[in-house]
């Protein structure tokens, strides 16, 4: 395992001791991976591991080291609004130059909806820029509350499908953090409902479905995840794999979703005739 496998997908509660061992051990926190090169330190300040990142500084990890899209690890906590990552990294941080995407971000993650309007109001193109890094804030708004940045992006032409975390578009997001109005608000823009991401290979029903069990607050929140359910459903959403008529992923969505949103995916199927041989 790498260190930035660890970070990722791996920090469980035994997380710091395992990365105390492999830096002890010798791994290198300086080698770069995945299409924005990055270090151990950017991938533990965008998984938010506050302790982590304390870890690598102290086996001098370096700040100022930047991704392939030019952003250091206080860069990645500041603008998804990760304070307490980048309070503890700003001091130890070089300033970069700001550019209206990066601001644009700043100033929506923290709450600055009248400046967020006048960036864009003299940078339209900030809220799509082509750069993978700069255009998941819609993604990273789409999971959370207020629904104001998830209209301003959709209003400044972001791009619907780029994706955010795991690979997930804005819509990915919105199903699995239990948000029906923002889910509203990027069907009725005609965001992408079919997308299957490359990390978990299932589209944004799949996503509601495990997110109705699984997420932090799943249990009191059913209700929310009832209702993007049937907001996809009611869009088209597939209950089959592409290209594959066959039951499988719909047996995996079944699996995964709770009882409330099992039953509208069983109520579906019913009604269009599927899996009844």
């Amino acid at each position: 395992m790498t260190l930035h496998e660890l970070l990722d997908y791996h920090y469980g509660p035994d997380g710091d001791a395992a990365l105390e061992n492999m830096l002890q051990k010798g791994a290198d926190q300086e080698v770069r991976q995945g299409p924005f090169r990055e270090t151990a330190l950017h991938v533990a300040a965008r998984r938010r591991r506050l302790s982590a990142i304390k870890i690598l500084i102290q086996h001098r990890a370096d700040p100022n080291a930047q991704t392939a899209g030019g952003k250091t690890a206080y860069v990645h906590a500041a603008r998804r609004g990760f304070s307490e990552v980048s309070e503890f990294l700003a001091p130890m941080t070089i300033g970069g130059t700001l550019t209206p995407a990066y601001r644009l971000a700043m100033a929506i993650v923290q709450g600055r909806a009248e400046e967020a309007e006048r960036i864009l109001a003299v940078r339209p193109g900030s809220a799509r820029t082509g750069k993978p890094e700069e255009d998941r804030l819609l993604a990273d708004m789409a999971g959370r509350n207020p629904t104001w940045p998830v209209s301003l992006l959709i209003a400044a032409g972001a791009d619907l499908s780029a994706p955010g975390l795991e690979d997930g578009t804005p819509l990915h997001q919105a199903a699995w953090f239990g948000q029906p109005a923002s889910a509203r608000l990027l069907i009725d823009a005609g965001a992408p409902r079919e997308v299957f991401d490359r990390c978990h290979r299932s589209a944004p029903l799949g996503w509601v479905a495990h997110g109705s069990r699984f997420s932090g607050s799943a249990g009191e929140r059913q209700v929310a995840y009832v209702a993007i359910a049937e907001m996809l459903l009611r869009a088209g959403a597939a209950l089959t794999y592409p290209n594959d008529s066959g039951r499988a992923y719909f047996d995996r969505l079944l699996q995964q979703a709770s009882r409330a949103v099992r039953s509208s995916l069983l109520e579906r199927a019913k009604s269009l005739e599927l899996f009844n041989s």
